[in-house]
């Protein structure tokens, strides 16, 4: 007569045994998570990154040669904002420099849809528009309606800053 015990005469079959399970999950779950990866990438593309480098190169050019252009102009241009009121005030030096139409491009180093675009209207006092509630760091471009010139600088919260042409001092 045999000792052993019933259960070890007739073993569970394996799909009632933890250890199979756990080994067959560890790759099913590193397969639904490729899965996750694949979907969150083509489902959510980086804005920042770019295709066409000609395309860059031939703007940067013609960055530089309006930025030139202001320079030898001799402009400069002071911007203050108006905080609490929304509005942004310009005013373009020297004031013998007259353009027909002025644009303010507040760009955010990271987020594309928060950039705006603000056609600044003539005042006795310079030039004002309407401005969106702006925190943080922005890149700010000024340039007339032609964009024969350009005027750029870097806000970092302050609330007044001096737009001079990149290479003046």
């Amino acid at each position: 007569m045999s000792t052993m015990p019933d259960h070890d005469r007739h073993p569970e079959p394996w799909y009632r045994q933890f250890w199979p399970w756990f080994l067959i999950a560890l790759p099913a779950s590193v397969v639904v998570a490729s899965f996750v990866t694949f979907w969150l990438a083509v489902s959510r593309p980086n804005p920042l990154v770019v295709d066409d480098y000609s395309r860059i190169a031939r703007s940067t050019e013609q960055r530089l040669e309006r930025e030139h252009a202001a320079a030898a102009l001799g402009l400069s241009a002071e911007v203050r904002l108006v905080e609490g009121a929304g509005v942004v005030q310009v005013r373009l030096l020297p004031e013998t420099v007259e353009p027909d139409s002025l644009e303010l491009r507040l760009s955010h180093p990271l987020v594309e849809d928060r950039d705006q675009v603000i056609r600044l209207v003539r005042t006795p006092d310079g030039w004002s528009g309407n401005l969106a509630s702006i925190d943080g760091r922005w890149y700010l471009q000024l340039y007339p309606g032609d964009r024969s010139w350009r005027l750029s600088g870097l806000l970092e919260g302050q609330r007044e800053l001096v737009l001079v042409p990149i290479g003046t001092p």
